[in-house]
């Protein structure tokens, strides 16, 4: 009897939210049956019979299902919404025995909602985008806020959850690597050419049924919190370049109306306002967004002299002045708006280390929870690693705090392995984005800071090599050899790219 209270009080909350909806965006009352009025009241001990009402409100929630669209309860929630509604929607949601791709997407901002905003008196603080060290992210703090939210999901549920498919166990992974990719961004624009938010979209709806589950439930609210945080930023950034760029040429003398690139005037730089895009209607904001991305584009294009063909030199190879004077990008090319500040070379070091140290953290997760005979193949972001017996022992260990040889020696190993790895996926991204005007560079940036890293740590396996042998540690130390060479030859192949 409990369990049917709390489960048509839910459908009355769910009911009232729904009307008050409606009739916000009508603009008038909704007529309502008069059963469905007398189902609502059962609640209040007027109509003894709760299974009968909960029925009815089934009957009439369905309908009115059809009339509530995904947008409207996300934009519903930018409002305060009192925690016990959001509750009951959650649970009406995650509960129904049919789901649509509508019900994937309400639920889904309502574990974002609820999230970002923990019930009265709860000692979780309210979700914030973190793990950041200004630029740098980590999926670790990730890992850990949605591991507390689970058990929070877990509990509104009120309802033991079952086991995973593997296959999803799998999946889940792929939050990993679409949090690495997101905070990898710089500009708005290149966020908008990535189809990020349809590759999400789709993932979440490769999970069935088991989308549903408090585990990936609590993953995707933490990934769309941390990429709200991400999109915004990267979109407000979008709007002051433009803005300053249209506010100069107009200091300059130029015309409102005169053009920037194809289509695109000074006048439609001008009236970009960031402020009401983000507070527009979800379905409004989409073409606001494109069209923001597109001006981003025309004043890069306008500031920009560099041929699409062009890429710079790695840090240290051997050019020939010819070759090092094509590969320099002019003054010209800078995507940033005048007088804005660059990173700091020590700023960009902290954000490489930090996804190095996220490839290790991967990598090390996915070799402790695998089987041993699939432990050699670590599924990654587009390709996988294929890892050495001696690169998975180290990766499997855990000297933590240990100041030993042979802490330093899995130490060096998994970091050799995770800087072959980050290169690979630099140069992916590179590859893909060179015949850019400027996207390209900040990959570059990244493979020739990496090169640099790599060198060093390659100067340090040498050195570690001798010492596994003197230690009468042969297969130590060969193994070290074996992972040295293979990120010799990829430092090879990135120098070899850069330079064509």
């Amino acid at each position: 009897m409990a369990q049917e209270t709390r489960e048509l009080q839910d459908l009355i909350s769910v009911n009232r939210f729904y009307m008050q909806l409606l009739q916000k965006n009508l603009g008038f009352a909704v007529p309502v049956p008069a059963e469905v009025v007398i189902a609502s009241a059962t609640a209040g001990g007027a109509v003894p019979a709760p299974n009968a009402a909960i029925e009815v409100l089934h009957r009439w929630l369905l309908l009115m299902d059809m009339a509530i669209s995904a947008p409207m309860v996300r934009d519903a929630l930018k409002e305060p919404t009192e925690h016990p509604t959001a509750e009951s929607l959650y649970r009406y949601y995650v509960n129904k025995p049919a789901h649509t791709d509508s019900d994937r997407d309400k639920t889904d901002f309502l574990g974002t909602y609820l999230l970002r905003n923990p019930a009265p008196g709860s000692s979780r603080p309210p979700a914030q985008p973190g793990g950041h060290t200004g630029e740098t992210y980590s999926y670790m703090f990730s890992q850990k806020q949605a591991e507390e939210f689970q058990a929070e999901i877990e509990g509104i549920l009120n309802s033991p959850p079952a086991d995973i498919p593997p296959e999803h166990q799998q999946l889940l992974r792929e939050f990993q690597y679409l949090h690495q990719e997101a905070d990898e961004f710089r500009h708005f624009d290149q966020l908008m050419d990535s189809s990020i938010l349809q590759r999400v979209r789709d993932l979440k709806s490769k999970f069935g049924a088991s989308f549903y589950h408090p585990k990936v439930l609590a993953a995707s609210a933490v990934y769309n919190v941390f990429f709200g945080k991400r999109f915004d930023d990267l979109f407000r950034d979008a709007a002051t370049q433009i803005k300053a760029f249209a506010a100069k040429v107009q200091q300059d003398g130029g015309s409102i109306m005169s053009r920037v690139d194809g289509d695109v005037t000074v006048k439609n730089l001008h009236e970009v306002e960031e402020s009401e895009i983000l507070g527009t209607e979800y379905g409004r904001a989409r073409e606001h967004f494109q069209k923001v991305s597109k001006f981003k584009k025309a004043v890069d294009s306008r500031r920009s002299g560099r041929p699409p063909s062009m890429a710079p030199a790695v840090a240290g190879s051997k050019l020939p002045p010819s070759a090092a004077a094509r590969s320099a990008p002019p003054a010209s090319a800078a995507s940033a708006p005048e007088n804005a500040p660059r990173p700091s070379a020590a700023a960009n070091a902290a954000v490489e280390d930090n996804r190095v140290k996220g490839v290790i953290e991967s990598i090390r997760n996915f070799v402790r929870a695998a089987d041993a005979g699939a432990a050699s193949v670590v599924p990654m972001r587009s390709s996988n690693v294929m890892l050495t017996p001696g690169e998975i022992e180290a990766f499997k260990t855990d000297f933590a705090g240990e100041k030993s040889f042979r802490a330093d020696y899995a130490n060096l190993l998994t970091r050799l392995v995770a800087l072959h790895t980050r290169m690979q996926h630099e140069m992916e991204d590179y590859k893909s984005k060179r015949s850019s005007s400027y996207l390209w560079k900040p990959h570059a940036d990244s493979l020739t800071y990496l090169v640099t890293t790599a060198q060093k740590s390659l100067n340090e396996a040498e050195q570690v090599a001798v010492l596994a042998g003197q230690r009468g540690l042969a297969e130590k130390a060969k193994a070290i050899q074996v992972t040295s060479e293979k990120l010799r030859a990829q430092i090879n192949v990135v120098a070899q790219t850069l330079q064509a």
